[in-house]
């Protein structure tokens, strides 16, 4: 006799793919959460980067550092995303990141994106 399934009962198969579909989502959401601690470490210290540009006289935005940035980035993506997603992902970062230190910059009175 073969194995016999009801409608409602799953086989070993479908055990197996639903454990392991919760298992991989319980392993993004861990990633998810330190994903956020970094980038809101990464903001921290570019809000650190913000006083010392005020106190220097220095404006918020530096394009070739931004350039540098990226495009150190992008040589070091292994994969599985293409080097252009993941320079998207971290404009998006910089981004972000660049309007909180010119927030904290203007509420210093230095400088903000063009110099001014």
């Amino acid at each position: 006799m073969g194995y016999q399934k009801t409608p409602t009962q799953k086989t070993p198969t479908q055990k197996t793919r639903v454990k392991s579909l919760a298992g991989w989502r319980q392993e993004i959401d861990a990633l998810d959460a330190e994903l956020l601690r970094m980038i809101n470490q990464r903001a921290a210290i570019a809000c650190e980067i913000a006083v010392i540009k005020v106190a220097s006289g220095l404006p918020a935005y530096d394009p070739e550092r931004e350039e540098q940035v990226l495009a150190r980035i992008a040589a070091k993506n292994p994969g599985p995303l293409d080097d252009q997603s993941v320079v998207a992902i971290f404009s998006s970062i910089i981004h972000e990141t660049r309007r909180l230190g010119t927030q904290r910059m203007q509420e210093q009175g230095g400088t903000t994106l063009n110099g001014t």
